[in-house]
């Protein structure tokens, strides 16, 4: 009876609802989840969830009451099961498990913006999930305090027969407002959907971008004191992406704390001053945004000059009707390096064999940063390839760029290829001239996380009543540091 008592209690004090994978008891101040597949026979006896929650209140309330922080993982590890279910009586092997999270340990303060990076399966939509109470901890403990909004799975809770009318008034409910609060903000919703003249369209009828619209537009209104965000900027057309961005940076100025997972490196500098590096389930690395991304992009670009050093790691469909079957990097004395200065010859050489006679050959080596495209060198169109190898060379007289490294990409395209045939890494290097050479300690470009890409000389002149005062810019190195390969 005591325990039937404090649940209905804790019905009175918050709300209660039932998802797919989730029951939860939401009270004031603070939250109570249970996990479908650590519970699954509360899940069918929604009742016992409750009663569970509601002895679970006073103790979270207490440890929630003691943190400062708006959210805090503690000594986090979460284990999933692989493969095929097992019995009762069965012991699961430890190779059926694997550890998404070991031993972390996250803390936001209220009004903090922070950034989520690594590679795919890292952990970090785990940490999503556990901070917004879709699934429990194996160890450890997760704290959060306020009302939570979680953009992970954009659109949870929707119903395909209703209405977009009638499905913004229930997720806005599941998430966690009251009807007469969902009404005030209903205008808003719609006109940041951008749905028209389809809100009275059943859901079923709706593209997968208008349906990824209205669920980011309801999540975004609920007004949280905590924001979880897990690759949404996405969605939708350019003008929802901007609209998506700047309510993002609203909610950051607001002073709401936001957790933003991305792979959009950019985005990630532009939301979070702080950010951590999660490298198979374990913090690799927590710090300013730029010094982590900086940390991750030599990592990953480590990890791709090994890999294109390999043999056969360079090539290009072996179903197609040329292959280039090895790429090699020279400086101006035909040496095999990766490592090059500012103003040094790159000669990229190309091993191709033609599987049989093609016509109209035309190959392009493109020079990729951090973030994009550089520049391009495209050979004229050769009439005709007989079957069999053929090598070319790329000779780039002068590098222009800053130090980093660079990926070099490789398209062949000739009569029978697509309009536009997919780019392949072939390469990679580094720029490892020192900046100070350029005449100039500051940065090019410091927003970006390397400080830039292209070494393009400049200064600043000022006219005033005294006459013209030039301010130091960039200069191009007159002296460079002696180099071992010369």
């Amino acid at each position: 009876m005591d325990r039937a008592r404090r649940a209905r209690a804790a019905c009175a004090r918050g709300w209660l609802w039932i998802a797919a994978d989730l029951v939860g008891v939401q009270a004031a101040g603070f939250r109570v989840d249970a996990q479908s597949c650590d519970r699954r026979d509360q899940l069918v006896r929604p009742y016992r969830a409750v009663c569970w929650a509601a002895d679970r209140l006073t103790t979270l309330a207490g440890a929630q009451g003691v943190s400062g922080a708006a959210l805090e993982i503690d000594h986090v590890s979460k284990r999933y099961a692989v493969g095929a279910r097992h019995g009762w009586l069965r012991r699961r092997r430890a190779g059926d498990e694997i550890w998404a999270l070991r031993d972390v340990n996250v803390r936001l303060e209220p009004g903090e913006s922070v950034g989520l990076i690594g590679h795919n399966g890292a952990g970090k939509t785990t940490v999503l999930r556990l901070l917004a109470g879709i699934s429990r901890p194996t160890h450890g403990h997760v704290r959060t305090t306020g009302r939570i909004a979680s953009l992970i799975n954009l659109g949870a809770g929707f119903h395909p027969e209703l209405t977009g009318r009638e499905n913004i008034f229930l997720n806005g409910v599941i998430l966690g407002l009251s009807r007469r609060e969902v009404k005030t903000r209903f205008d808003e919703i719609v006109e940041f959907a951008d749905l028209g003249a389809y809100l009275e369209t059943p859901l079923k009828r709706y593209s997968s971008g208008m349906y990824a619209r209205l669920g980011f537009a309801v999540a975004a209104h609920v007004d949280p004191d905590i924001l979880l965000v897990d690759e949404v900027l996405s969605v939708g057309d350019v003008a929802f992406q901007d609209r998506s961005i700047r309510k993002m940076l609203s909610f950051r100025d607001s002073g709401r704390a936001i957790l933003f997972v991305s792979h959009n490196l950019s985005a990630v500098e532009m939301m979070c001053p702080r950010t951590i590096w999660l490298d198979h389930g374990v913090i690799r690395q927590v710090g300013p945004t730029a010094e982590v991304i900086r940390a991750y992009i030599d990592a990953v670009d480590e990890a791709l000059i090994g890999e294109t050093a390999r043999p056969g790691g360079s090539t290009l469909d072996q179903t197609d009707a040329i292959a280039v079957v090895g790429a090699t990097l020279h400086d101006k004395n035909r040496r095999a390096t990766s490592d090059f200065d500012y103003g040094d010859v790159l000669r990229v050489g190309l091993s191709c064999v033609a599987r049989r006679d093609v016509e109209y050959v035309q190959c392009s080596l493109t020079i990729r940063g951090d973030y994009g495209p550089l520049f391009t060198a495209t050979s004229d169109t050769f009439d005709c390839w007989r079957s069999g190898p053929h090598d070319l060379e790329c000779v780039f007289e002068s590098l222009p760029l800053l130090p980093g490294l660079y990926r070099v990409e490789v398209q062949v395209r000739h009569a029978a290829t697509l309009a536009l045939p997919l780019p392949r890494t072939i390469a990679a290097f580094r720029v490892t001239t020192d900046l100070s050479a350029f005449g100039s300690d500051s940065l090019v470009g410091a927003t970006k996380s390397r400080g830039g890409f292209l070494a393009v000389a400049y200064d600043w002149r000022v006219q005033t009543s005294a006459g013209e005062q030039v301010l130091a810019g960039l200069r191009r190195p007159t002296i460079m540091a002696p180099s071992r390969r010369r």
